[in-house]
């Protein structure tokens, strides 16, 4: 396989899977390499913001895959459901994977900012999606 052949799998659906493998390989760190901080406000802050980063990264990355796609027209039409439920399912195992990782645990906290962060986004490239439809008849008269 060349990727030259297949430029809208590089473009769109690639980095969803790198993205993908980097929040596993991140989850896979035992807690005790976190454990310094394990307590500190800013550790929780910075935990927070991280799972924000990530899953909102991943909504937008999925949402992109799903809506350029050329294999489902449903899939594309309804890219920011899919993609939001994409997200959800992934946040879902990535809890479940780091309950098998030492010192770390699943929590459904953590489950929902994933769900927040996409939520976030998917109301970001609604507005923006809106605002981009409102300018084009204004440019084209």
């Amino acid at each position: 396989m060349s990727f030259r052949e297949y430029p809208d799998f590089v473009k769109y659906q690639l980095p969803v899977l790198i993205w993908m493998a980097l929040i596993f390989t991140l989850s896979s760190i035992p807690g005790s390499k976190l454990s310094p901080l394990e307590f500190a406000n800013a550790h929780l802050i910075a935990h927070l913001i991280a799972h924000l980063i990530l899953f909102g990264t991943l909504y937008y990355l999925g949402y992109r895959a799903l809506k350029y796609q050329n294999y489902s027209r449903f899939i594309s039409e309804f890219s920011l459901l899919v993609a939001l439920i994409f997200v959800m399912l992934y946040g879902a195992s990535d809890e479940y994977h780091q309950s098998f990782t030492p010192g770390r645990q699943a929590e459904v906290k953590n489950f929902l900012w994933d769900v927040s962060a996409a939520v976030i986004v998917l109301v970001g490239v609604t507005v923006v999606d809106r605002m981009r439809r409102k300018r084009k008849p204004r440019e084209a008269g």
